[in-house]
């Protein structure tokens, strides 16, 4: 796997906690704004291996990492979580909550549990570490949050159950959180992925149902991780100084056409 390179200093230092950081997207996130100059505090459930991976490899570009266990769920664990990044690295600048997760199923078969899980698991949570984050960063005047949806919650997917209902919410939620903590310097934004694939790693010939959904976007094939991390990190830059309460969609134009386009 390769390293992300330093490509500016936009966010020297700067302390950035990424929820759901080890794999995936959040990996991605969390790498460019390490190259970009943040020490990060990595966030997961329980998968430590795969985050001290890639806290090692911030390490290696210079950068100072933290591996915190937490359930984003229990507001206890998330303030010790919030103090423990604080007294690791420094104040919190950027917060990306990248964490959540999905149980597919029918709505006249989704179980309760079902419901509850996907709905706590990516509102409550995305809800509680924002307000222990902002209840810090009001005394300084200054913070940036950005919070990763879905092109789900702009449209709808039968059979997704909980999923696409907790990311609109999640939606709503960044334009109140907007809203009510503009006064405090806080500035607060989304990014909505649409479907993100490793390029080059034959995910294609295992999925091949979205391939096809895929090849009928009006820009014919899969986002790569690295495209939303670079539209977070804007967002969370001064270069977005004057933008807050709106979600970018890096969907490939999907969320226009529901994969209509020929």
């Amino acid at each position: 796997m390769t390293q992300t390179t330093v490509v500016s200093t936009r966010f020297a230092g700067r302390i950035a906690l990424v929820s759901g950081g080890a794999k995936g997207i959040g990996r991605a996130i969390a790498m460019q704004l390490a190259g970009e100059g943040a020490d990060v505090a990595i966030v997961v459930r329980s998968d430590r291996t795969a985050a001290e991976s890639t806290a090692a490899e911030m390490r290696a570009l210079g950068r100072q990492a933290l591996v915190c266990l937490c359930d984003l769920t229990d507001s206890a664990a998330v303030a010790a979580l919030v103090a423990e990044v604080e007294n690791g690295l420094g104040p919190i600048d950027v917060l990306v909550n990248n964490a959540g997760f999905g149980a597919p199923g029918a709505l006249l078969t989704l179980s309760e549990e079902s419901w509850d899980q996907v709905i706590i698991g990516n509102l409550k949570s995305c809800f509680l570490l924002s307000v222990a984050v902002a209840r810090r960063m009001q005394s300084r005047k200054l913070g940036a949050i950005v919070n990763i949806a879905g092109a789900s919650a702009h449209r709808s997917y039968p059979g997704a159950g909980a999923y696409g209902p907790a990311k609109a919410a999640v939606v709503s939620l960044t334009v109140q959180m907007s809203l009510e903590w503009a006064s405090h310097g806080i500035r607060v934004n989304g990014v909505s992925p649409g479907p993100i694939r490793e390029a080059g790693s034959g995910w294609e010939a295992r999925e091949v149902a979205l391939a096809e959904e895929v090849s009928r976007l009006p820009l014919k094939r899969a986002g790569q991780p690295t495209e939303v991390a670079k539209a977070v990190a804007y967002l969370c830059s001064d270069d977005a100084s004057y933008t807050t309460g709106q979600m970018l969609i890096v969907d490939g134009g999907g969320v226009n056409t529901w994969y209509l386009a020929g």
